[in-house]
């Protein structure tokens, strides 16, 4: 009997353990709802360097399973055009998410974006950015439709980190689950219509970095993260 007893203790034990490790790994406060709010529009400066708000431009809104799509994974969408001096033009945007816990797939990604418009999507590549002594790893698609040539450079975010690969924000969605945090997050992407892809993405490096300099500290961190 005492045999039974101890291995009905173990048991027992062994069960409380693991709902121990659930309720742990189980995320349930979001990281969002302990930040200051993001005021993208009043800390994101109109004027960046040499670029400025296109006011010229009215923003072409998505199609609409796009923003379907967008809708469900993000609660904030933000776009702007910018202009430089030579008449170059930027298209800007920051889509945020408060609920990053497991939702930022292939399709929600520009490849799959724009895949999903009607856009052939060639291989991307990976580039580092520098400003002010830091370096952020980017990722560049070069994209097609019809006579339309649309260069991409874009990041993510999760938490405080910013990155540029599925498994790095597995890791870290992983890492913020075992403190039972839900993390934010968001995508954000540059790109312009330019057939000269090589010139597009230099501009788009320089707008990057114009970016990265301009912003409030605090609005810095959560488009860029901290650093690695």
């Amino acid at each position: 009997m005492l045999h039974i007893d101890r291995r009905a203790a173990f048991a027992g034990i062994g069960m409380l353990a693991v709902a121990a490790l659930s309720a742990i790994a189980t995320p349930h406060r979001h990281l969002a709802a302990e930040l200051a709010p993001l005021d993208l529009e009043g800390n994101i400066p109109r004027r960046l360097g040499d670029w400025k708000v296109d006011l010229s431009i009215v923003p072409v809104l998505p199609s609409a399973d796009v923003q379907q799509r967008l809708d469900q994974l993000y609660n904030t969408v933000f776009s702007r055009t910018y202009v430089d001096s030579r008449g170059n033009r930027i298209m800007f945007l920051i889509a945020y998410g408060t609920d990053q816990a497991d939702r930022m797939t292939l399709a929600h990604l520009p490849e799959g974006c724009y895949s999903s418009q009607g856009f052939q999507v060639w291989p991307t590549s990976v580039a580092t950015i520098r400003s002010e002594g830091r370096a952020l790893e980017v990722r560049r698609l070069r994209t097609r439709k019809g006579l339309r040539v649309e260069p991409v450079t874009y990041w993510t975010t999760v938490g405080d980190r910013a990155f540029i690969d599925e498994l790095g924000r597995r890791m870290a969605r992983a890492r913020y689950a075992l403190k039972g945090i839900v993390p934010d997050g968001m995508l954000v992407r540059v790109s312009s219509i330019d057939e000269h892809e090589a010139e597009a993405f230099e501009r788009q490096s320089d707008f990057i970095s114009a970016l990265f300099s301009g912003l409030p500290a605090a609005t810095r961190v959560r488009l860029f993260g901290l650093p690695s």
